[in-house]
């Protein structure tokens, strides 16, 4: 092979990592507050920015550090916080979505053993197109996880 087919290979394998890299989701801060070893349920927060030209819609979550996570909102309806199940979410394009305390997050249900702070697990995020992607998540100390506002009601509300 000549050296300007390999420049031109270089080339075309460069520009199919920029439109790979554009419908890359990026995950950032993912993490889980510790809690106590008989806890049936954690919530899981992180960071999302959709660097692509579209909306991306997450349609759910799986771990296998977990018997099931879904995806949840905490709102509040009056004086009240209240916690629903979402079968989906959009992030919109060029756009992020924070999962947080009081807001968008994991529900980590049955953890498979007790998770202390330190720990690593992994999530795989699901998209509606198909794709998936690995991300890592820390396990907090309680009071590490208090400073970034970590009060996470537990009271239930309506599916969507």
């Amino acid at each position: 092979m000549n050296i300007c087919r390999i420049m031109a290979l270089l080339m075309a394998l460069s520009v199919a990592g920029l439109v790979s890299a554009d419908e890359h989701m990026a995950v950032e801060g993912a993490w889980v507050r510790e809690a106590p070893p008989a806890a049936m349920a954690m919530a899981g927060y992180m960071t999302l920015h959709n660097h692509a030209d579209r909306e991306r819609v997450l349609i759910g979550a799986e771990s296998p550090a977990f018997e099931m996570v879904m995806l949840h909102r905490t709102v509040m309806e009056g004086d009240i916080s209240k916690m629903s199940h979402l079968h989906m979410i959009t992030i919109p394009a060029h756009g992020t979505l924070i999962f947080e305390p009081n807001s968008y997050h994991l529900m980590m249900m049955r953890p498979k053993q007790p998770l202390k702070a330190g720990d690593k697990l992994t999530v795989t995020l699901r998209f509606r197109n198909g794709d998936s992607q690995d991300v890592s998540y820390e396990v907090r100390a309680a009071m590490d996880a208090m400073g970034q506002g970590a009060h996470h009601d537990m009271a239930h509300g309506q599916s969507h």
